[in-house]
């Protein structure tokens, strides 16, 4: 066999070898066996758009809206959403085509009436980015946003908005890092919270496997989840009081 015929070979095994695993690691894993029970507080119900953990005793106005990372699966971060909704808030885990949130985003304005302004928007990632995208569009339709491991908004600027923000970022993060967020910090809508995970990483916003070019967290899933519901909880019902 010729050289030239051996190199293509090798090649074309190294990256398949590459999609395989990458495909791997942006697929759900490990999640905590009720995820997906209903309970006297929570029903979960699933179509092709969404997945809704809807709270079923709350009285709570706001609902949330929830955009997955770009080609992960979005089952990653049910247990988030669950979490989010034991604690009285409806949350809209959202489905994108091709598990691409920039090719899919604008999809919400047929799903829910927005215009009454009752929904919080976010995500993780490549779905934080065109959360943050959505609102530059759209600057009256939500009441709060909320960006998890990500630097965006980077390409378009929210600094003369007055809107609740919350960034969430982790100190490992080797595709959001540290210094990138602060480098558009200044493009945060003006009243925007932004807090560090320390020793978090960015897989961890979901139950995923370790992405390429992450770092390594030194804190384990379950303790960065725990910090993520608890801080996102937190601004949710500082934006229930806000008339």
């Amino acid at each position: 066999m010729k050289k030239r015929n051996i190199f293509r070979l090798i090649w074309f095994g190294i990256v398949t070898l590459f999609f395989v695993w990458q495909g791997t690691t942006y697929q759900s894993r490990n999640l905590p066996e009720n995820t997906f029970d209903n309970n006297g507080e929570i029903t979960i119900e699933e179509s092709g758009d969404e997945i809704v953990f809807l709270s079923k005793n709350s009285n709570y106005k706001n609902q949330v809206i929830f955009f997955q990372g770009g080609l992960t699966d979005p089952k990653a971060y049910a247990p988030l959403c669950r979490k989010i909704a034991e604690n009285g808030f409806t949350c809209h885990l959202i489905k994108m085509d091709w598990r691409m949130p920039q090719w899919d985003y604008k999809k919400i304005e047929t799903m829910f009436n927005l215009k009454n302004r009752n929904y919080i928007l976010g995500g993780h990632s490549q779905g934080a980015k065109m959360a943050s995208q959505f609102v530059y569009e759209n600057p009256e339709l939500m009441k709060g946003l909320f960006l998890l491991g990500t630097s965006h908004p980077r390409d378009f600027d929210l600094s003369n908005r007055i809107l609740p923000t919350i960034k969430l970022y982790a100190e490992l993060d080797g595709l959001a890092s540290v210094s990138e967020v602060m480098e558009n910090k200044n493009k945060l809508p003006k009243n925007s919270y932004l807090t560090e995970i320390k020793g978090g990483n960015h897989s961890q916003f979901g139950y995923l496997g370790k992405l390429l070019t992450d770092g390594t967290a030194e804190i384990d899933l379950t303790e960065q989840q725990h910090v993520t519901a608890e801080k996102l909880i937190e601004f949710f019902n500082d934006i229930e009081v806000i008339k």
